[in-house]
């Protein structure tokens, strides 16, 4: 009995390896390709959160908090 994901991979292979003409310098070379283009997508820099109208940076509403000094304690 064959697990059907490990069929499922072997179909999608088979149909890569058909789609490049069984060429093993083609199928590396799309493969490295898509590594690239995939890593490209990731490494995207976030966009900075800034308010539209002043560009300033976001502030959070709550205010941050205080140290407090502890009381001295005479002898």
């Amino acid at each position: 009995m064959i697990d059907p994901i490990v069929q499922e991979v072997r179909d999608i292979r088979a149909s890569i390896a058909e789609q490049f003409g069984f060429d093993r310098t083609r199928i590396i070379a799309w493969a490295r390709a898509q590594t690239a283009a995939r890593k490209a997508a990731l490494a995207k820099p976030k966009a900075n959160k800034t308010h539209e109208t002043t560009g300033e940076v976001a502030k959070s509403p709550v205010p941050g908090k205080r140290r407090v000094r502890p009381a001295s304690v005479s002898p």
